[in-house]
């Protein structure tokens, strides 16, 4: 009867099983095992490129000693000595008869341009076609037709010697448009005379409410005059106030505004040496 429920108690337990942490933790072992010797694999090529890279800029540094050391002692040869003798010429190839030679070019035979010549050569173009650009929009050369006006500004010569001692003959004259109200007494100003004359005299006088109309009027006269003029300025003639005079450039400005068709064959030979020679 013990025999019988002994065995039956074997029966019932089950049979023993693997541990399986032991498998999870050789898996683990292996698969770290494998990742230290790729890591080392990769170590050691790293190692090897590191190494050739040393060599590389070793070698470099030695090539470049070297050509130092052979450029040196090129510069320190001794001269040659005068009775030293001179290199054969190669001799000339004759050519066929009837076939002409071709001039041979170097780079270093063409002249090349310089650039302070660029520079001066640029100046130069501008500056005149300014000049030009100025006397033919700006200043009015002649005394027909009311001067001509840019931003504000007008520019004419000056044809009398009624204001010769400050105005000299042939100058030329900037005037500035300003409100009648701030010019004085001891202003020269610019006014149109008439419909197709401007006249450059100094304020004398002032007439505040010029018959009634209760605008200003000028009392003028050129200051190389014995009389005053005949007539006062309303405001509406005046032109503007003399803010510049200089005889050099009315001279320059004269040539320009009679000599325009040389002055621009002037700039384009300009032009041409500057960008195509």
């Amino acid at each position: 009867m013990r025999d019988e429920q002994e065995q039956s108690i074997k029966e019932k337990t089950p049979p023993p099983q693997e541990d399986s942490r032991i498998d999870i933790l050789i898996r683990a072992y292996r698969n770290l095992a494998v990742k230290v010797d790729l890591l080392q694999e990769q170590i050691q090529k790293q190692d090897k490129e590191l190494t050739r890279q040393k060599e590389r800029m070793v070698d470099l540094i030695l090539a470049e000693e070297q050509r130092k050391n052979i450029a040196k002692d090129e510069g320190n040869a001794p001269p040659l000595p005068l009775s030293a003798p001179m290199p054969d010429k190669p001799e000339a190839k004759e050519e066929p008869a009837g076939q002409k030679s071709k001039p041979k070019h170097s780079a270093k035979s063409r002249p090349k341009k310089g650039r302070a010549g660029k520079i001066i050569g640029e100046v130069v173009f501008y500056g005149l076609l300014l000049l030009l650009i100025i006397a033919a929009l700006f200043v009015r050369t002649t005394s027909d037709g009311a001067p001509k006006s840019l931003a504000g500004y007008s520019g004419m010569i000056v044809l009398t010697e009624s204001m010769q001692s400050e105005i000299p003959k042939g100058s030329l004259v900037i005037t500035k448009t300003v409100e009648p109200e701030t010019l004085q007494i001891g202003d020269d100003i610019t006014y149109m005379a008439n419909q197709t004359t401007s006249v450059t005299h100094r304020i004398i006088g002032i007439i505040e409410n010029y018959e009634n109309t209760g605008q200003r009027a000028f009392q003028t006269q050129g200051i190389m005059n014995d009389q005053p003029d005949s007539q006062p300025v309303p405001a509406v003639n005046v032109v503007g106030k003399v803010v510049f005079h200089s005889e050099t450039l009315g001279v320059v400005a004269s040539f320009i505004g009679s000599c325009w068709p040389l002055l621009l064959f002037a700039l384009a030979v300009v032009f041409v040496l500057i960008y195509v020679l």
